[in-house]
């Protein structure tokens, strides 16, 4: 996995299944970010505090257990408005599909595997350093 440069790249994850948060941190970190994980969109601004801003990329699960993942990453994006988001969903229906690219949001079916998520962060990270 690709190493960063001296500032590691913040990502915001939204996941409320804890198991499912614990496992894409590590790959997240692995890839070499700093990660504030929550379970919505005020439990990860409260966690990243002024950081929050500083945010490259955000990662949501699209079913949330207070909000949908489109709406709770445009809540954060309020705060940072140039983070690249990455909407996840193991649904079979195409209704999150559909949202996130409504909102201008990349997307991904769950399980992502960690090939697929770091390609997706190698790709996203050009656009954003």
């Amino acid at each position: 996995m690709r190493a960063m440069s001296a500032m590691r790249p913040l990502i915001l994850l939204l996941e409320d299944d804890f198991a499912s948060a614990e496992a894409m941190q590590l790959v997240l970190r692995d890839w070499g970010a700093d990660v504030v994980y929550g379970a919505g969109a005020d439990d990860v601004s409260c966690a990243a505090g002024s950081r929050t801003e500083q945010a490259r990329v955000i990662i949501t699960d699209f079913h949330l257990a207070e909000s949908d993942g489109v709406s709770a990453a445009g809540q954060l994006r309020k705060r940072a408005p140039g983070a690249q988001v990455l909407v996840l969903s193991g649904s079979l229906s195409n209704d999150a599909k559909r949202a996130a690219k409504g909102a201008g949001y990349a997307f991904m079916q769950k399980p992502a595997p960690a090939r697929e998520l770091i390609a997706w962060l190698e790709r996203t990270s050009m656009l954003i350093e």
